[in-house]
């Protein structure tokens, strides 16, 4: 199974190859340089996913949340200015 962020690389890669055959290099380049940032965050991604699913094994996890949406919320601070 893929993660999100790796169908979006595998999405971005089709698209950045069709910007070049068809000529639009520049913004080929810009897309690939998307694609590196994306790759970086991998791991990124890796951490957090390994430290959710860690919480989840230290802690009385769905006793903490109201649902799905609000564990969610919480643990990855989606509500937060940036």
């Amino acid at each position: 199974m893929k993660t999100p962020m790796q169908e979006l690389i595998d999405e971005a890669i089709k698209y950045s190859r069709k910007l070049s055959t068809e000529g639009y290099l520049n913004k080929s380049l810009a897309v690939d340089h998307i694609i590196d940032l994306a790759e970086s965050l991998l791991e990124k991604e890796k951490e957090v996913m390994c430290e959710f699913q860690s919480d989840g094994q230290r802690t009385d996890f769905w006793v903490k949340y109201k649902d799905n949406d609000d564990c969610f919320d919480k643990t990855f601070n989606t509500k937060e200015n940036d």
